[in-house]
């Protein structure tokens, strides 16, 4: 009897997990042929329509450049140049392709030229507690608490090479499936998840080196 019901808690966990798929996909797909619409327009001239795409994806594309630079200004500079960039190409965007992904393609590798090219290693928050919004109902101690390793963890990412930062920042800032990443590095999934991989030894072992325990960083 204790099978039977270990069994029947795993089916309905499976059929919810299933039915939140679904809702999941149908909802990118309802984004993708707004997206497509908005295409559609922009390429006949219509200027609002582009607006529409901007006002969707700057917070998006800010938080990418953002995550790999580390530079307010820099980043709103380089997410500027990226929607320049992406408005003289739609003409080359293939119909039928995730929007999103050519989108956030095209800010990782903006973002990181810019990176590559700057005297100094930014950084990449990827620890949870850091990256969330202070709570309202925090006191000034947790506040203070969370600023304190917010930087303790910037030091140690300033260390942390340019190459694996665009994929930290997929995964942390941009809270993307290891599929999604893939697809927007233009890789395989397998060498995503090799990539992330690689990233996260990268900040364990200099978190580690310098402060002597692991960061709760996953």
């Amino acid at each position: 009897m204790m099978h039977r019901k270990s069994a029947d808690g795993m089916m309905r966990g499976e059929t919810a997990a299933g039915l939140q798929s679904g809702r999941m996909k149908a909802a990118k797909s309802s984004a993708n042929e707004l997206d497509d619409g908005l295409i559609a327009r922009c390429l006949a001239g219509d200027r609002a329509a582009f607006d529409n795409l901007f006002n969707k994806y700057q917070e998006y594309v800010y938080n990418i450049v953002y995550g790999i630079l580390g530079k307010p200004e820099e980043a709103r500079d380089v997410a500027q140049e990226v929607f320049l960039q992406v408005y003289r190409s739609l003409s080359s965007f293939r119909r039928g392709s995730r929007f999103a992904t050519w989108l956030y393609r095209i800010a990782v590798n903006r973002a990181v030229d810019v990176a590559r090219s700057s005297k100094r290693w930014s950084w990449l928050s990827i620890d949870e507690d850091v990256r969330s919004r202070a709570d309202t109902a925090d006191g000034p101690q947790q506040i203070t608490a969370r600023h304190a390793e917010q930087s303790a963890t910037q030091q140690i990412l300033m260390q942390v090479p340019v190459q694996h930062r665009d994929v930290l920042v997929l995964r942390y800032y941009q809270e993307l499936s290891i599929d999604e990443i893939a697809e927007v590095l233009g890789i395989s999934v397998a060498a995503a998840k090799v990539r992330l991989h690689r990233a996260r030894h990268h900040f364990k072992e200099r978190y580690v080196a310098t402060y002597g325990e692991e960061t709760s960083a996953r």
